[in-house]
């Protein structure tokens, strides 16, 4: 379950406490030793060992456990954060459903459920209410063994622990509220129904031991939960394992760890104690030896177009241990490896190796290959390839130094590791605590984990040909008879109705897989040549802005030098930028064509980087994008720019074509062809950006070009760019003046010896501008559009206003401050969040996909209002009208209450909100340098750009909202798109429309060319 939790607002700030600062905090803290032991004595009691963090991390943290009911807490106190959370773990996920008897999908829907109101909050949305208005999200998810409970604000932390705390005190769970949240639910199933990840995943359930809880159906539906004993079947499993004893708690907040202690024990000790036993799940899902569901091939049916292998190879072991070592040489990607291998033979198109911890002695290696056509044809060259390389890995043994390799490595990770949101933090301390009863463990840090050669050798005896499952998805497979590809798909899963066929794998393959040999090609990696081991912080140099650094190389280069976040860290990025053109579809997908062949070009050489955080990326758009970012250890920064750098002029755009049709050209097809089986709510976001953006190209017309491609073409597009380019870099992070400029010259050097390349010094950033298309005013633009997946059972509506320029205030706040206009918009967004959910979800049932948003696109702003929904009766066309009702709604409920003077003290509170929202840190050095870049590679720049926003925020009123919702939701500045996509059974209507409302043909780009052809001026 998500609901609205914006991404753009999930921030804290993260500052390096000075000394004096340190001393002072020590101070305090001794001087109250006394009273905290005292009072730890009284309420609650610290767990046996301290939680590990890292040297590095500057905060604080605290475990406990509360006397009177035995739930365990994590505190963490975050002296910088400016955005606080709280997560609540329950340790019962959808596998208490099989296990209890319960009806499928009650774990799911009692998630679900807490939200709609408890005694002490009764209304339904009143949790969404206050984190809302404390500028924040609230959001849970139902996992296998637990449920996750989580939200984030910007103020308010106390308040907002007391709602969440209440869902396991005492909620409501009405008739009224069930029967609303039901069609949730139900609408929540049908979503997933043409998604890829839920088909398969439901399918290996399916195909399991029908004894064990593993088999079951974890999302739940009407049809099994629509029932009379429903609401005595939630109470139940509430009482059974909703007990603080089987509940951990995270508390991230910027206040002592004594003040979040009081309010901890003040609200969670409130949650009843039932003393429940954890539950445990002893019968395994694919038994060994059970030839009914072990060593199965299954072919089935993806819901997009995708040839896929997967390998399943279930382990149980006691507990939860840690797996790296094995799996780390599975997914590598480097000389010498299982994708290298199978790649450079055009049988696969990616490797992704994972373990998936399902449950308590249950896990799962999953090992996933995309195929080309020659390897969906015979997949047994992959698994044969798959076990020389297991062999070979078992042959040498366990080796003690590459199992040290990679702790160090982890070590490395862990100990320089940055902040996430805080709210990411807090749910996943709060779901870790479930797993493991030592705080030493919370955080999982390598210093706790032991080279256990026994241990490892039992984790990859798991991994044989007798004990294997294999899936293999194509929509090449027939449902009538057998083909080259596969056997008749002669059944159908019952819950997302994927066709497949279930056959055993034959014993001669078994036998050849057990007795196969080793691979000269297939070998273990060489030593890591990346790992850094220079992680000193440079004398600080630099200044508070980015600095512009004269050179004699003729480009232009920034330079910012880090002294917030003490990491060893830098974020290298360069924009190359050719002389002015216009983009073309044919050059965007020859873009794409070179990025993929650059990626299989980089693989083997920048893998090992890989492994150690570097980040690389090249984007070959109509302006090109390098971004290299990790540690600043400055030898292994410089090798992995030369080696980047180098191989993009390595390649020979020489391949076999049929290895180039396999490798570039099919997957680049299939990517275009599955936009079609896009969410409608996807699909309906798209149709606005083709209407506003005549660069944004359509699907159809890539697929008619593809087959026209070619090496050479992509050749002469790499050749072409860069006749004459301007190369504009910035370096951010632990790096000196020097190291900037140094790096930035191996790039062009690179670039002029590699290339060719011919640079010139010259501001071309506003050349490369596209803006967006100004639509008619008062005017309401409809799309129309029949979903082409013949299966998607959804529905969707977005309604997009555009506001402006985002640095235009238009005639209607001329005058006033910069940005005006736009902190209206955000504002708008802020205070919608909530009475939309209300309204369109909770109220009106439309839908499990509801929000409005604010958003900036390309240069301008919008605000949207989105639903998703598959509720019979009420269409594209009824949630359209649904729009306009709930804007009608609002506006007479914000002019209502802005005579009042709770009205007017919340929209003080919410401009408190909004401003904390503008104000906000990044929590991390990587996004901070992406927050910095966004202005240095900006036209023009402004780095005052959030003090101005304060600033116009601090002088708007709450009549200047009316008036701009008014105008430009309501009146003459109205720019409006309707775009509604059609559900399989939602008919398309044919009557007229309302006044004011224009039919966009279904050439919808065509129409653009012909009626919307102007872009806004930025002072509009």
């Amino acid at each position: 379950m998500t609901k609205y939790m914006p991404l753009a607002d999930r921030a804290t700030t993260r500052r390096k406490i000075g000394l004096i600062t340190l001393i002072a905090v020590l101070l305090v803290l001794c001087t109250v030793t006394v009273f905290i032991y005292l009072r730890v004595l009284r309420s609650s009691s610290p767990p046996t060992g301290s939680i590990i963090s890292s040297d590095n991390d500057n905060r604080a943290y605290r475990a406990i456990t509360l006397q009177n009911n035995s739930l365990r807490m994590t505190l963490v106190q975050d002296a910088m954060a400016t955005q606080h959370a709280v997560a609540v773990n329950v340790g019962v996920g959808h596998l208490g459903d099989r296990a209890g008897g319960f009806p499928a999908g009650t774990a799911h829907f009692l998630e679900h459920l807490l939200f709609m109101g408890t005694e002490k909050f009764p209304a339904m949305n009143y949790a969404d209410e206050v984190v809302n208005k404390a500028g924040g999200g609230i959001s849970a998810y139902t996992d296998y063994e637990v449920t996750n409970y989580f939200a984030y604000v910007n103020n308010n932390l106390k308040g907002t622990m007391d709602v969440l705390a209440q869902f396991f005190v005492a909620p409501l769970m009405t008739a009224d509220a069930i029967k609303r949240e039901m069609g949730a639910v139900e609408s929540e199933y049908n979503k997933g129904k043409t998604i890829d990840i839920w088909s398969i995943h439901q399918l290996t359930r399916q195909l399991s031991n029908p004894d064990g809880v593993y088999h079951g159906f974890s999302t739940g539906s009407i049809s099994t939960l629509n029932r009379t004993d429903i609401q005595e079947r939630l109470w139940e499993f509430f009482d059974k394992y909703y007990s603080a004893n089987l509940i951990t708690v995270a508390i991230v907040g910027n206040e002592t760890l004594d003040t979040l202690q009081g309010w901890a024990e003040e609200i969670f000790t409130a949650i009843p104690n039932k003393d429940k036993p954890k539950p445990e799940f002893n019968v395994l899902p694919f038994p060994a030896g059970d030839k009914r569901y072990i060593n199965r091939r299954v072919y089935y049916h993806p819901k997009t177009d995708t040839d896929t292998l997967k390998l399943l190879f279930p382990i149980n072991i006691a507990n939860y241990p840690n797996m790296n070592y094995v799996t780390y040489f599975l997914g590598h990607e480097g000389k010498g490896s299982l994708y290298q291998y199978l790649s450079t033979r055009g049988y696969i198109t990616l490797l992704m190796a994972s373990i998936n911890v399902e449950a308590k002695n249950f896990i799962l290696i999953d090992i996933n290959f995309g195929l080309t056509d020659e390897g969906l044809r015979d997949p047994n060259v992959i698994v044969d390839a798959l076990f020389k390389y297991i062999k070979r890995i078992k042959d040498e043994g366990v080796n003690e130094n590459r199992w040290q390799e990679n702790k160090d490595i982890d070590n490395i990770m862990f100990k320089f590791k940055e902040k996430e949101s805080a709210a990411d933090y807090a749910s996943l301390i709060s779901s870790r605590m479930a797993r493991v009863d030592d705080p030493r463990d919370y955080l999982n840090p390598p210093s706790r984990r032991h080279f256990n050669r026994t241990l490892e050798e039992e984790i990859m005896s798991f991994i044989t040909p007798q004990n294997m499952n294999m899936y293999i998805s194509s929509l090449k497979f027939s449902l009538e008879s057998p083909n080259q590809y596969g056997p008749t798909l002669d059944k159908v899963e019952e819950w997302y109705s994927t066709p497949y066929a279930n056959v055993a794998i034959k014993e001669a393959d078994i036998k050849n897989w057990q007795e196969i040999g080793t691979e000269d090609e297939l070998h273990l990696p060489d030593a890591n040549d990346f790992i850094p081991d220079d992680f000193r912080l440079l004398t600080y140099e630099g200044n508070d802005l980015p600095v512009e650094v004269n050179n004699t190389l003729d480009m232009t280069i920034w330079w910012f030098q880090d002294k917030e976040f003490s990491q060893p860290k830098m974020y290298l990025n360069c924009q190359i930028i050719p002389k002015q053109n216009t983009p073309t579809q044919k050059d965007e997908l020859l873009s794409e064509m070179l990025s993929k062949m650059f990626v299989l070009e980089t693989a083997a050489l920048l893998y090992p980087a890989v492994t150690v955080e570097y980040e690389i990326f090249f984007n070959f758009k109509t302006v090109w994008h390098i971004a290299i970012g990790g540690f600043s250890h400055s030898e292994k920064v410089k090798n992995v720019i030369k080696t980047s750098m180098g191989s993009l002029f390595d390649m020979s755009f020489s391949m076999e074509e049929s290895f180039f049709n396999a490798t570039i050209r099919e997957p680049l097809r299939k990517r275009y062809l599955n936009v079609q089986n896009s969410s409608p709510a996807d699909l309906s976001m798209r149709a606005t950006r083709i209407l506003q953006d005549k660069y944004f190209f359509e699907f159809s017309d890539a697929l008619d070009m593809i087959d026209g491609l070619t090496q050479e073409g992509v050749k002469e597009l790499r050749d072409n760019f860069l006749e004459e380019i301007s190369v504009d870099c910035s370096a951010i992070g632990n790096v000196n003046k020097d190291q900037t400029v140094e790096y930035a010259e191996i790039v062009k050097t690179k670039l002029v010896t590699g290339g060719s390349a011919s640079v010139v010094k010259e501001d071309r950033l506003e050349d490369f501008v596209f803006p967006a298309l100004k639509l008619p005013a008062e005017k309401t633009l409809v799309i129309r559009q029949k979903v082409l997946n013949k299966d998607e059972p959804n529905s969707a509506v977005v309604t997009t206003f555009q506001i402006g320029p985002m640095k235009g205030n238009g005639d209607l706040f001329k005058g006033r401050k910069p940005y005006t206009r736009y902190v209206l918009t955000r504002l708008l967004g802020l205070m919608m969040r909530e009475p939309c959910f209300n309204y369109l979800r909770t109220q009106q049932q439309l839908g499990y996909v509801a929000s409005c948003f604010d958003e900036e696109y390309k240069d301008i702003v919008t605000f949207n209002i989105l639903v998703q929904g598959s509720r019979p009766g009420f269409g594209a066309e009824v949630i359209a009208e649904e729009h306009d009702n709930l804007l009608e709604l609002q506006f007479t409920s914000f002019h209502d209450l802005n005579s009042t003077s709770e009205g007017k003290a919340n929209w003080e509170g919410l401009k408190v909100a909004m401003q904390q929202q503008i104000e906000q840190k990044q929590i991390s050095l990587k996004d901070f340098s992406l927050e910095l870049n966004s202005e240095i590679f900006n036209s023009p720049r402004d780095f005052a750009r959030k003090k101005k926003m304060v600033d116009a925020l601090a002088d708007v009123t709450a009549d200047d909202f009316l008036i701009f919702y008014r105008t430009y939701l309501m009146g003459d500045q109205m720019r409006k798109i309707s775009s509604q996509i059609y559900g399989k059974d939602d008919t398309v209507p044919t009557g007229d429309l309302p006044e004011g409302s224009v039919l966009v043909s279904p050439d919808i780009s065509g129409y653009r060319d012909d009626y919307i052809t102007t872009p806004f001026d930025e002072n509009e």
